[in-house]
């Protein structure tokens, strides 16, 4: 494992196994500008979403190593498929405290549901994902223990979302195509669709309007930000479109209230340091895709023996 030569100060580190956990980590930076931020994206080794259960963990074991020898507070594991498999096992491990995008996510999805026209044992809720991260079910657990009634997820795989977002192809009419693919039979009765992977809010655009043209309903996707109306054709209850920041969002923001003053001070130092476990340029470029906010020089850096 190779480590900076320079220590970074007290940080939040984000983590991925590629560049779609700039979503969050801009989501986030957004929010708290000068927030000491560091983000890793294991892009030698991606994508994640086709390996098995093991490998996700020790890969992901790896990286909060990585970050635990850098001064991290908090490590986020801004990943679809690593949250649904390994971060319970970090927890574990890691004095550092560990966050993923699952719960607070399975909590904001049931929250839309409590505050909708139907029962939450009524409405149902759509998740996108990778293969590893729809075959897991770590979410319907996660909702399940917050009332999502049995049956009243419909989960879906989309493989293709992730090439056609990271080759800067949406929206458009091969992302129209995907859209076609992947959601053509989704229940009609669907109130909340979750993007649980961190490339999929790139194809809220083509994803609303295409479940909007199907159901005849406005779709508005739930931002960390706020409600932003991304298809306002048809009538009736709206469908929501959810992405995985709020969620973490709110665990930042409970982390860093904890500290006390002094040491709060010290996460707002305005240092921002990214670094990749391959290619460094092809991966600034592919970035791009994902964050509006500057990402620096990139480090490559060897994780693991």
């Amino acid at each position: 494992m190779t480590l900076p030569l320079v220590t970074p100060l007290p940080n939040i580190a984000f983590f991925d196994s590629g560049q779609g956990g700039f979503t969050v980590w801009e989501a986030i930076r957004m929010r708290l500008p000068s927030l000491n931020t560091q983000y890793l994206g294991d892009n030698a080794r991606y994508p994640y979403g086709n390996k098995g259960e093991q490998t996700v963990t020790r890969y992901s074991s790896e990286a909060a190593y990585f970050f635990s020898a850098l001064g991290a507070g908090l490590i986020v594991v801004a990943c679809g498929t690593a949250s649904s498999v390994a971060v319970q096992s970090l927890q574990r491990v890691f004095r550092i405290p560990v966050v993923g995008i699952v719960e607070g996510f399975c909590e904001d999805a049931a929250s839309v549901l409590r505050g909708s026209e139907k029962n939450r044992s009524e409405g149902k809720v759509a998740l996108l994902g990778t293969r590893f991260t729809v075959s897991s079910g770590r979410f319907e657990r996660e909702l399940k223990t917050r009332g999502v009634g049995e049956g009243s997820v419909w989960a879906r795989a989309c493989p293709l979302f992730v090439p056609l977002v990271e080759e800067a192809l949406v929206p458009g009419p091969l992302a129209d195509a995907a859209c076609e693919l992947y959601l053509s039979d989704m229940p009609a009765d669907v109130d909340v669709v979750m993007l649980a992977c961190t490339h999929f809010p790139r194809l809220e655009a083509s994803i609303g309007k295409f479940l909007g043209q199907k159901f005849g309903r406005p779709v508005v996707a739930r931002r960390i930000d706020g409600d932003v109306v991304v298809h306002a054709g048809g009538e009736g209850a709206p469908l929501y479109l959810l992405e995985s920041s709020r969620g973490i969002w709110k665990a930042v923001d409970a982390f860093l209230a904890e500290q006390t003053p002094s040491v709060r001070e010290n996460y707002f130092q305005n240092e921002t340091r990214v670094y990749c476990t391959d290619a460094p340029a092809r991966f600034t470029e592919v970035a791009r895709v994902f964050t509006s906010l500057p990402v620096g020089e990139v480090q490559e850096v060897t994780l693991g023996v």
